[in-house]
């Protein structure tokens, strides 16, 4: 089973977070809320604890900070369409010193990828990606920029096979 670290934004955008479950109903029964993820996969779920006190350190060392949603963006490969963070840092240097500290642990399983901060919001592009796009703008009209304060991290487990929870949180404190 594995382990991900992750921005949980559901609570804290709920208009976001009813329209993400609209749009990307495959989440709901993984129990994959409205986030930005950071690091997947993590350590496989009988290794974390000894991680637990490096991760502590890590993002203590970080301050709390505001993420803005602003722009969709779609993936080329799949048509998917995602929330975009502006501007990309403090959030993308975060996400590159925490790969840099566990290099075991490659982002998407893939050495040398540098993946863009972002919130997925449909699992694919379907059968026409401009119309994907079309109806992910009218759902989210009014609705963007979100303006999301962020002071802490989540640590997921799956706990059954495509089923996952919070097993633990790590403040922003610096």
């Amino acid at each position: 089973m594995d382990t991900y670290l992750t921005l949980l934004l559901a609570d804290r955008s709920p208009e976001l977070a009813a329209a993400h479950d609209e749009l990307y109903p495959e989440r709901l029964p993984e129990n994959i809320p409205l986030s930005l993820t950071l690091l997947y996969p993590f350590a496989p779920v009988d290794q974390v604890e000894s991680h637990r006190d490096t991760l502590r350190s890590f993002f203590a060392s970080y301050e709390p900070f505001e993420l803005q949603l602003g722009r969709l963006e779609q993936w080329d490969e799949d048509g998917a369409v995602y929330a975009s963070p502006s501007p990309e840092e403090p959030l993308r240097g975060m996400m590159r010193a925490l790969w840099r500290l566990f290099p075991q642990f490659p982002p998407y399983r893939e050495e040398g990828l540098d993946p863009p901060p972002h919130a997925s919001l449909t699992e694919t592009g379907g059968d026409d990606p401009g119309a994907t796009r079309e109806r992910v703008e009218q759902r989210l009209e009014g609705l963007l920029p979100a303006r999301i304060p962020i002071d802490e991290v989540a640590l997921m487990e799956e706990f059954e096979r495509d089923r996952w929870r919070v097993r633990e949180t790590f403040r922003l404190s610096a």
